[in-house]
């Protein structure tokens, strides 16, 4: 376990220009789990103080690869508007296929999350005043598991970006669009590589494959008491098609819960890519959305 003190400042997006001091304090490779042989850990930027709302990061990686190292890498923007927010953040790791294909990495945030309501008071947070956040493949899970939910695993809001929603309609694509091109639907469905080892199979060809599909669909779990749900997304994304997005927006209005869409015109897949003036918007409506959701309840 690494533990230390830090004092940064950040500039806020919203209102009137101002400059804070954050101080918090970082906590690295901590033991959340122990599954299949399999050590699960994640990372805290934990402020000082008691019952602070916290963000949960899951990575993406196409299902086989990534870290929560990310954290510090391609969402470090994010992470430091959060803690000069007052909202602590926490990154975790989740077993990757194809060694464990589905239901292991949603599974393991299912988890996390019970640890981390669990070790509140220790951790100086707040169990009621939680959000989930992913990119790609992890804003898959993310959205699987704010549907999804274990008894007691209810956070108050979702924010999946670029993730996928509804399998169902991926492998009916036609041209399919996936690793940043496309092509003609294979015989048995639009399956990336990535996504044929998050299920375990490359052709969903039995009633068995796809009942595997339509269960780690988000959109088949979709239900009146389930979490607000911010989905990002970019409009020319070759890798995970924006039609994802608004399969699960359409889905979630129809049981009437709430869902907001950010569309970022011209962004590709992954945020990284998104700094054109006319997109940098996402990040301002991300923060916007958290404070909002995240504040304190009041009787």
């Amino acid at each position: 376990m690494k533990s230390s003190l830090l004092s940064l400042t950040f500039l806020l997006l919203w209102g009137p220009a101002a400059i804070r001091a954050a101080e918090f304090e970082t906590r690295t490779n901590i033991e959340f789990a122990q599954v299949d042989g399999v050590s699960l850990k994640y990372d805290a930027f934990l402020l000082p103080g008691k019952s602070h709302p916290a963000l949960i990061y899951v990575h993406g990686g196409g299902f086989t690869g990534g870290d929560k190292e990310s954290i510090n890498t391609s969402f470090a923007e994010i992470r430091d508007h959060c803690l000069a927010a007052g909202i602590s953040v926490l990154s975790i790791n989740y077993r990757l296929a194809p060694q464990f294909p589905y239901p292991a990495a949603t599974n393991d945030v299912q988890t996390a999350i019970a640890f981390i309501k669990s070790h509140a008071a220790e951790l100086r947070l707040d169990p009621d005043r939680l959000a989930l956040i992913g990119d790609s493949a992890g804003g898959m899970i993310v959205s699987h598991a704010g549907a999804k939910y274990a008894p007691g695993n209810r956070v108050k809001t979702v924010i999946s970006m670029y993730g996928e929603h509804d399998f169902v309609l991926r492998l009916s694509e036609e041209p399919c669009a996936m690793d940043g091109y496309t092509k003609k639907r294979p015989v048995g469905g639009c399956i990336s590589g990535g996504m044929a080892a998050f299920f375990g199979f490359a052709e969903a060809t039995t009633a068995q494959h796809q009942e595997v599909v339509r269960d780690a669909t988000a959109v088949t779990h979709v239900h009146k008491r389930m979490p607000s749900y911010l989905l990002v997304h970019g409009t020319r994304d070759y890798g995970v098609p924006i039609e994802q997005s608004h399969s699960m927006q359409q889905a979630i209005h129809r049981v009437g819960a709430e869902c907001k869409m950010i569309a970022v015109v011209g962004g590709g897949h992954g945020h990284t890519g998104w700094n054109q003036d006319h997109q940098r918007h996402y990040l301002a409506a991300i923060m916007n959305w958290l404070k909002e959701k995240l504040q304190p309840q009041t009787e």
